[in-house]
C-alpha cells in the first residue's frame, strides 16, 4: 500500500471507527478513500481489525472462563491471525460500508437537507407556529431586574409565532397580568406594544427582536434563517433520519462550548418541500434567563392578510406611537 505506517488515514480511520472524530475529520477521511483503491484497503484493513477486537473482547467478557477463553484463542490453529481475519472480513466490509457511509454521505445529505429548509424558510410563505416550552428554567434561577417587569424570553410557553419570509415576523405573548405583548417586523421597521399602551417603533427592522436574538445570548427563532445558518455553520450534525411519511429529522450538537445558542437543535421537515415543521432548541444559554429548552411547532400555513406584520394591523386606530431614532 502507498499509504505509510503512520499516515494521516490510520490516524483519521481509527478516530472514526471509535466514533470520536469530528465532522471536518470524517470529511478528510472520506476524500483520502475517495483518492485510491489502496486508502480503501487500508481502511477496510482497519476496519476488520477493530470488528475482530470488539467483538472477541465483548465474548471474551462475557464468557464463563474468560482465561479458558481466551487460552484457546491463542492456542487453536483456527483462531491465528490471518484465518481470523478471513472469518471476519464479511464482517468488516459491512463495518466499512457503513462507516464510509456516515463519513461521506451524511455530511453531503445533511448539507443539502439544510439548504432545502432554509431555501424554504426564505420563501415568502405565510406560516404560523407555537411556541412549547420543553424545559423551563432551573428553579430558584436569579432573575435579572435589568430585564424588565416581563422579559421576553421568560413568557414564551404557547406564544405564538407568525413568519412570513426570512425578514417579517411577530411573535405574541400572553403575560401573567393580563395583558398580551407583541414584538414584530414587516422587515422594514420593528415593533412593540404591551396591553392597550403605546406602540414603540423603530427604523431598525431588529430592534424589539433583539430580546430574544441568540446575538444577545438569548433565543435566536425569530429570524429562523439565522438560526438555520448557524445550523450549518457551527453544529455538527449526529444523525439524519427519515420519520414518518414525508417527514425527515436531523439532529445537530454545537461544536464548542464557546460558541453561543442552543447546545443542540432538532428539526423536522418535509423531505420535498422543505418546509419546517417543528424545531426543538435545548440547553439555550442561561445569562439572560428564559427556559432551558423550548419547541416550536408548526400549526398553519393559511395566508395571512397581505398587512398582517405592520403595527397598524394590530391596534386601534388613535393608538400612542412613540418612534425611536
Amino acid at each position: 500500500m502507498t499509504e505509510s505506517a503512520h499516515s494521516p488515514l490510520d490516524e483519521l480511520a481509527l478516530r472514526t471507527l471509535h466514533g470520536i472524530a469530528d465532522e471536518a475529520e470524517r470529511e478528510a477521511l472520506a476524500r483520502l478513500l475517495a483518492r485510491s483503491v489502496e486508502s480503501r484497503g487500508r481502511f477496510l484493513d482497519h476496519a476488520g481489525l477493530h470488528a475482530m477486537l470488539a467483538r472477541e473482547a465483548k465474548a471474551g467478557t462475557l464468557a464463563d472462563d474468560t482465561s479458558a477463553f481466551f487460552h484457546r484463542l491463542e492456542d487453536s490453529p483456527a483462531r491465528k491471525p490471518g484465518r481470523l481475519l478471513r472469518l471476519w472480513l464479511p464482517a468488516a466490509a459491512a463495518f466499512a460500508a457503513a462507516c464510509l457511509l456516515a463519513v461521506a454521505v451524511l455530511p453531503t445529505r445533511a448539507s443539502a437537507a439544510l439548504d432545502r429548509v432554509i431555501g424554504a424558510i426564505s420563501e415568502t410563505r405565510d406560516r404560523t407556529y407555537r411556541i412549547e416550552v420543553v424545559e423551563p428554567a432551573p428553579p430558584h434561577e436569579p432573575s435579572r431586574p435589568d430585564r424588565g417587569r416581563f422579559p421576553p424570553a421568560n413568557h414564551l410557553d404557547d406564544a405564538t409565532l407568525w413568519l412570513r419570509g426570512p425578514r417579517e415576523f411577530i411573535l405574541s405573548q400572553s403575560l401573567p397580568n393580563g395583558e398580551t405583548r407583541r414584538i414584530g417586523s414587516d422587515g422594514n421597521v420593528s415593533w412593540s406594544m404591551r396591553g392597550t399602551g403605546p406602540v414603540r417603533v423603530s427604523p431598525d427592522a431588529e430592534r424589539f427582536g433583539r430580546a430574544i436574538f441568540a446575538r444577545n445570548g438569548e433565543v435566536a427563532f425569530l429570524d429562523l434563517r439565522t438560526q438555520l445558518e448557524d445550523l450549518k455553520r457551527l453544529y455538527q450534525v449526529e444523525r439524519l433520519d427519515r420519520g414518518s411519511g414525508d417527514t425527515w429529522t436531523l439532529v445537530g450538537k454545537r461544536r464548542s462550548n464557546d460558541q453561543g445558542g442552543p447546545r443542540e437543535i432538532e428539526l423536522w421537515f418535509h423531505s420535498g418541500t422543505g418546509l419546517l415543521e417543528r424545531m426543538i432548541l435545548r440547553h439555550l444559554p442561561r445569562e439572560n434567563g428564559g427556559p432551558r429548552s423550548i419547541a416550536i411547532v408548526l400549526q398553519s400555513t393559511e395566508p395571512l392578510p397581505s398587512d398582517f406584520f405592520s403595527h397598524q394591523s394590530h391596534h386601534e386606530p388613535g393608538r400612542t406611537i412613540l418612534p425611536e431614532p
